[in-house]
């Protein structure tokens, strides 16, 4: 079902007049997976590429499976009032891309068009993913991140 969706997304971004962004993989969540203290691993799957698990917290990935399942919380969270924001504001977002590793952790730029232009974001992959779930806009991976990584010491 998941996979249908990003194939759907891709579709209408296509339709609409708007490809994908160039040099970028699209992909989809393909699971979410709870590690007990260790956190809980978001997979992320793109053609043609490894699965990409990025470990999130808990809070998050409660977030993210409510998102998914396209349920509310009784109170307000952050995300709520980061969509009521857009919303004011008038600005749209239009995809997440998780573009780099770094000493471990992962590390994503969320897009927003706006009347004033395009906003280009830093955030963490785990809100990212819950605030493109929540409005349905795509994630994108650069394909850096599936470059092999010299592991040798450095002398």
């Amino acid at each position: 079902m998941r996979k249908l969706l990003g194939v759907l997304v891709v579709f209408a971004l296509v339709a609409c007049g708007q490809e994908p962004p160039a040099d970028l993989i699209p992909a989809h969540i393909a699971g979410v997976r709870d590690f007990g203290a260790d956190g809980v691993a978001v997979v992320l799957q793109g053609d043609d590429v490894p699965p990409l698990p990025i470990i999130i917290g808990h809070c998050e990935a409660r977030a993210l499976v409510r998102a998914m399942q396209d349920e509310d919380f009784p109170r307000p969270l952050a995300y709520d009032l980061l969509e009521e924001m857009l919303d004011k504001l008038q600005g749209e977002v239009t995809h997440l891309v998780v573009h780099s590793l770094k000493d471990d952790t992962f590390h994503a730029n969320l897009y927003i068009e706006t009347e004033a232009g395009e906003w280009v974001l830093d955030c963490r992959p785990s809100d990212g993913m819950v605030l493109v779930t929540r409005l349905g806009a795509p994630i994108y991976l650069r394909p850096q991140l599936f470059e092999p990584k010299d592991l040798s010491p450095q002398v």
